[in-house]
Parts: C-alpha cells; structure tokens; sequence
C-alpha cells in the first residue's frame, strides 16, 4: 500500500485533539514511514503577513491571496511546507508527489508569489504530520483513517472548514451518519 498522493480523512472517534476531523494530504509514504500535511487547521498568520515577516517586515506592491498558512501538523512546527502546482522554475528543495503536485521547503517558491512565476495553486503549512515505518498503516487498520486518492479541489479551493465533510462526501459518506464502529457508516 503506497499511501502517497492520498488523502487521510479522520474518523470521529479519533482522540487525539490534533487531528479531531483532520484531513491530511499524503507527501510521501515508503518503508521508512509516513509525511504529511494536514489542511484544515488554518493558523491566524496571514501569507502576507508571513511573507512580510519573511522579508522582515518590507513592503512590496506584490498582491497575496487572502489565505491563511495552515498547522500542517505537529513535527518540524518551525519549518515552512509549500504543496504547489508545478511550474516551469524549478525550486531549491522541491519533492515531485505527482505529475500535478509537488512539496517545496526552500523560500525561494515564497519569492515567486504574487508574480506571474507563482504557482497556479499552493498552500503553504508550517509543520508537518509524520508516521513510523507501520504507524499509519496500523492506525488504518483500527479504523482510525479513512483513505482516498488525493483531490486537488479539497486541497486548494474548499474552504477550511468544510475540507472534512467534503472529502467523505466524496467517498459517498453523509459525515451525520458516520459511525465510530468499523464496517458502518
């Protein structure tokens, strides 16, 4: 089972504060474990307000989205995560997870926004969710995890707080009936 390029979609039983209704995109997923990004938690930092601090408080005439930078998960909370549409510059630390998607860690992805170089299509999280080798496949297994293939409309254009249920309805599941117990919905 490769579980990159996938979604993770939390079950309500999940305990874990953290992750409660938490829909997470699949970085990557080999034998050496699991790394993701969870996509609805917005932050209240702003990416302009991020990129203004970035270039230490300077002011450009460069025009941001009115997003927000998500908690993309409770490892490496210091660390910037940018999943963006390829584009034809290439990046410094840049991860190819698709044909459509790829995973960038370097700032210089940050200095193309608001410029025609952009990518058509990012979210930027700081701090990632990560697994052990056979962590996330044992959640799964206790039915902790829904999985679907990923969807670039959750991940970019659905508004935060709606990214779980659409993603269930997606599978066919009214998140009203959803049950805890594996095997019934």
């Amino acid at each position: 089972m490769n579980l990159q390029n996938h979604l993770l979609i939390a079950m309500p039983t999940m305990d874990d504060d953290y992750f409660h209704r938490a829909v997470i995109f699949m970085c990557e997923h080999n034998d050496k474990g699991a790394m993701g990004l969870v996509l609805n938690q917005p932050t209240d930092l702003s990416l302009t307000e991020m990129v203004a601090k970035l270039h230490f408080m300077m002011s450009d005439d460069k025009v941001y989205p009115q997003d927000y930078v998500v908690a993309g998960g409770p490892v490496s909370i210091e660390r910037g995560f940018i999943l963006h549409t390829p584009t034809a510059q290439s990046f410094l630390h840049s991860y190819k997870i698709s044909d459509r998607l790829q995973l960038t860690t370097s700032a210089d992805v940050i200095d193309t926004f608001g410029t025609p170089n952009a990518p058509e299509k990012y979210l930027v999280g700081l701090g990632c969710a990560s697994w052990v080798n056979g962590q996330l496949e044992q959640e799964i297994a206790q039915n902790m995890w829904l999985v679907m293939p990923a969807d670039e409309r959750i991940i970019f254009d659905v508004a935060y707080q709606d990214r779980w249920t659409e993603s269930l309805k997606l599978l066919g599941i009214d998140s009203h009936n959803l049950s805890g117990k594996a095997g019934y919905c």
